[in-house]
């Protein structure tokens, strides 16, 4: 097959065993994608009832057919998928950056990881080598530092890795998988599924081509995607990136605020893509293979978070920003580079903190179960505070609160139900779907 590597690898974390299979064309051709290919081989991987937490729930790493090649978005992502933790159902991310296309170059369309390591580990690919080393000394690092340790410790700076923080290992059902220092396997809790097998990362180097069929037709769509990339349909991720949206849906009364209790926000402006890029944004990088350059990195040059540095998306800005009822940026970007120092979801922890500020404010939650932290809607300092909390599993709160807001709800008891605003137990996203009515029903099924 071309495009595909036509490999799956197979590691048991509990034997240390590693084996590899082929990956039928019947197989590629069915399901399409690394999400698609996931979930087939999730279903045929797993048995019904098992335990998100359990070593026989697969994480599965998966590139897809574009993957490792020159084409643009598709050609340096990869999808992780397993059973979520947040929802009991299928649970499936992606992420761009490098990570993909070095999984790919290294010979597999998917890694199916089984087991759960005697202590913890991380997952080496070098080609066809592969092996399962110590990472005890990474223990508690971010998912950052733990990049450049492993990078370090063998010795080749191209090396790329996908890891989790310090809330994947405690468990946290809203901990994320993380590459490229910003890049995010965000959603349904899959850094937490990473952490119950004792695996804190996997380092891949891969050497090998990812051919085409017809690579002269191949160079010249390329070529025609990327004079599109150059036009007008992709302005706002060139110009002001993904927080453009702040404004555009707060016209239209689709910006969640404080908890989804209002749908636009007074602060709008303080917060908008516009006012982030004229104030914080410091430079725009692009991915491997793309030419949009979509990601904005922002940081904070002075007052009380002076320092902060982060990428910044408009859900994970929504989440901190408005549906917190915050107007800060400076304290949004230290905020997220918190986040990502846990390894925790952008949009899952501002909903989680939204939702407690609810709770707080209408005395659900009293000031002695959050430690004396003033859990009020527009207080910025009470946000870092929590999130440290969260990211811990440090408190009472701290580690009701890293259960998601589902499962929160229920241990805290009382009206706290009311406050919770999920879809089968996963957090909302950053689009108010009262008013997106499209949207709402897509979310519905």
């Amino acid at each position: 097959m071309f495009a595909y590597a036509g490999k799956i690898l197979r590691v048991d974390l509990t034997t240390g065993k590693v084996s590899t299979e082929p990956l039928s064309e019947e197989l590629a051709k069915n399901y399409i994608g690394g999400i698609g290919l996931g979930i087939r081989l999730l279903m045929d991987n797993s048995k019904p009832g098992t335990d998100p937490f359990s070593p026989d729930n697969p994480l599965i790493y998966l590139t897809g057919p574009l993957s490792g090649t020159m084409g643009p978005t598709a050609g340096n992502g990869y999808a992780v998928v397993s059973k979520s933790p947040a929802t009991g159902g299928v649970g499936e991310a992606k992420a761009h950056g490098f990570f993909g296309a070095e999984l790919k170059r290294a010979g597999y369309d998917a890694v199916i990881i089984t087991g759960k390591a005697d202590k913890l580990s991380y997952l080496w690919i070098d080609d066809d080598k592969v092996e399962l080393r110590n990472a005890e000394h990474l223990r508690g690092k971010s998912p950052y530092q733990t990049d450049v340790a492993i990078k370090e410790e063998l010795g080749d700076y191209y090396i790329r890795v996908s890891a989790i923080g310090e809330a994947g290992e405690k468990l946290s059902r809203i901990a994320c998988i993380i590459n490229d220092e910003f890049r995010a396997i965000g959603r349904t809790g899959l850094g937490a599924v990473m952490g119950s097998k004792n695996l804190k990362a996997v380092a891949v180097r891969g050497t090998h081509d990812v051919n085409v069929a017809n690579l002269e037709g191949f160079k010249e769509f390329v070529k025609m995607i990327h004079e599109r990339m150059k036009g007008p349909a992709t302005k706002k991720y060139k110009t002001l990136g993904t927080p453009e949206n702040v404004l555009v849906l707060n016209s239209l009364s689709a910006l969640a605020t404080r908890n989804f209790t209002n749908a636009q926000f007074e602060g709008a402006e303080k917060v908008s893509g516009e006012y982030l890029n004229e104030h914080y944004v410091k430079k725009i990088v692009g991915c491997a293979t793309c030419g949009m350059r979509c990601d904005h990195i922002a940081a904070v040059s002075e007052g009380p978070y002076k320092g902060a540095i982060s990428r910044l998306e408009f859900e994970c800005l929504w989440s901190m920003g408005p549906l917190c009822g915050i107007d800060r940026l400076d304290a949004i970007i230290e905020a997220m580079r918190i986040v990502n120092e846990y390894g925790m979801d952008g949009i899952s922890i501002g909903v989680v903190v939204a939702f407690a500020m609810d709770c707080y404010e209408h005395g659900v939650l009293t000031k002695e179960q959050t430690e004396g932290i003033d859990l009020r809607f527009g207080n910025a300092e009470a946000l870092i505070a929590i999130i440290h909390k969260i990211g811990k599993r440090e408190g009472w709160l701290g580690n009701v609160l890293a259960e998601g807001v589902a499962r929160a709800a229920e241990i805290i008891g009382g009206d706290a139900y009311k406050y919770a605003n999920h879809i089968k137990g996963l957090e909302l996203p950053g689009y108010d779907l009262r008013t997106l009515k499209t949207a709402a029903l897509g979310f519905s099924v």
